[in-house]
């Protein structure tokens, strides 16, 4: 009996590999948090990008990244009008997203409907 209740109070290697794995983690990540929480960028100008230019950004935001491979274009405008300039991109970025799934759905679905 003193024996299983010693069993049980002993944490298991995997319960051991687990805890360690997961403060590795935490060590590796502090530096890279930490320079990220240094990041700033400037107040916005009157020309800045506001909620428009965000949403438009963001539905093309997929070409865009595409084409910064090979051509000096930048996805996401800089300075921009803060939260709308996000709150566009993000709201672009979904409806793009949601464009070519829906539009994938349909092409995968008549190609499986079809027999082939």
């Amino acid at each position: 009996m003193i024996a299983r209740k010693a069993e049980k109070a002993l944490p298991r290697q995997a319960d051991l590999m687990n805890a360690n794995g997961r403060i590795g983690t935490a060590w590796a990540m502090a530096p890279a948090v930490t320079l990220a929480a240094c990041a700033h960028q400037p107040a916005p100008h009157g020309d800045a990008a506001g909620f428009l230019p965000g949403l438009f950004h963001g539905f093309t935001a997929l070409l865009a990244v595409i084409g910064s491979l090979f051509l000096p274009v930048r996805p996401y405008a800089f300075p921009n009008d803060g939260f709308w300039y996000d709150a566009g991109f993000c709201l672009g970025f979904s409806a793009s997203i949601i464009v070519l799934v829906v539009c994938l759905i349909a092409r995968v679905g008549g190609f499986i409907t079809r027999g082939h």
